[in-house]
């Protein structure tokens, strides 16, 4: 692949399948390649106030709830002010079948690299894209996006239970030689959608990650996620490897006595580095957490979706990328940033949905993304 301005020249695709998937593939290297800015978006610059005097939705990222409002007004505090009358750059976005505006930080991965002096308001989210051989399809995917990073932080606070899940016929077939061991659970009370989940465990560094649906695809995505972080956490502990050499920032060999997960604001601060995420999987107290809550089995009540307002941007008509954003999903947030409280009780409130558990109101930053 060329490269360009927060692109490089590789995009990976981990899959669990007996042979290459062409599909899996073109999608990877859409969503890889249209994920950064290349010039294809309808920008405008305006405020917040001027843009909803015209009468069109405006999202705004107070909107989505990423950043405690308590936090964000602390001396120090890295993200710029969200103010209704401070100009910004916008990309044209859909609310349902509505057209409007949604902050052009928002839509972007890597918005410092086209746009350095855009002010950021809300950490960079790396859920929410979608690619696919056509616009439908783009946007199912980017939804799905959303669904799955939600079903698995109220899985990792206890907002939602998990159930027991059985291999489907094909990954159990090709899992058959695999030497590490696999755990599948069904996530599908108090989300947004039926969610697989997977954790993989070599007898050192447990992961986990997620896949929309129950059946073999869901079941093959959840999997190649948890591989994925596996072979980060494993080259994180590998102080020869590529990612030290290349000196990636805030990519440093994990210590017994770091402190992986703290709860001063400011200490949290390293956490911005999503990589930093992948560490937490190194700490054995994480990793007795994570066996925990794989374990916890508790029955829950049937299964509910919870259908929510999804605002939508096509990155790029001819590659067919879309970024979707739902203001009543919980991220998978950085651990730098704590979730607006009002958030998780809008969450905990679902139908089958447990109360906000200790773990929840804690925001313990979920290991990997």
């Amino acid at each position: 692949m060329p490269g360009a301005p927060g692109v490089d020249a590789h995009a990976v695709v981990v899959d669990l399948a007996p042979e290459v998937d062409p599909d899996a593939i073109d999608a990877a290297v859409r969503r890889h390649w249209w994920s950064a800015d290349h010039g294809q978006l309808e920008v405008r610059r305006a405020s917040a106030r001027g843009l909803a005097a015209e009468g069109a939705p405006v999202l705004r990222a107070s909107d989505l709830g990423w950043v405690d409002p308590i936090e964000r007004a602390m001396p120090g505090f890295p993200l710029a002010p969200d103010d209704d009358l401070v100009e910004r750059r916008w990309v044209r976005a859909r609310r349902g079948s509505v057209e409007g505006w949604m902050p052009y930080t928002a839509a972007v991965a890597r918005p410092g690299d086209a746009r350095p002096d855009e002010p950021l308001v809300h950490p960079p989210l790396l859920g929410g894209f979608g690619a696919g051989v056509d616009n439908d399809d783009a946007r199912a995917q980017a939804s799905r996006s959303v669904v799955v990073d939600d079903a698995l932080w109220c899985w990792w606070t206890g907002l939602a239970p998990a159930a027991s899940l059985a291999l489907s016929s094909q990954v159990r077939d090709s899992w058959a030689d695999a030497d590490l061991e696999l755990t599948l659970r069904r996530l599908d009370r108090g989300v947004l959608g039926p969610v697989a989940l997977a954790a993989v465990d070599d007898g050192r560094i447990l992961t986990v990650g997620g896949g929309y649906g129950l059946d073999a695809p869901g079941q093959r995505a959840a999997i190649a996620r948890a591989l994925w972080q596996l072979v980060l956490a494993r080259s994180l502990d590998d102080p020869g490897s590529d990612l030290h050499a290349l000196g990636v920032p805030g990519v440093v060999p994990p210590r017994a006595d770091r402190r992986y997960a703290p709860t001063d604001p400011r200490a949290r601060r390293r956490l911005l580095d999503p990589l930093a995420h992948v560490q937490l999987t190194l700490d054995p107290r994480v990793r007795a957490r994570l066996r925990e809550r794989l374990d916890d089995l508790r029955p829950g009540p049937p299964a509910v979706s919870v259908a929510g307002e999804t605002w939508t941007v096509d990155l790029a008509p001819d590659g067919r990328v879309v970024r979707a954003l739902c203001p009543d999903a919980i991220p998978l947030p950085l651990g730098a940033f704590r979730l607006d409280p009002a958030l998780i009780a809008a969450a905990a409130r679902r139908p089958g949905a447990n109360p906000v558990t200790p773990a929840a109101a804690a925001q313990t930053p979920f290991p990997g993304w």
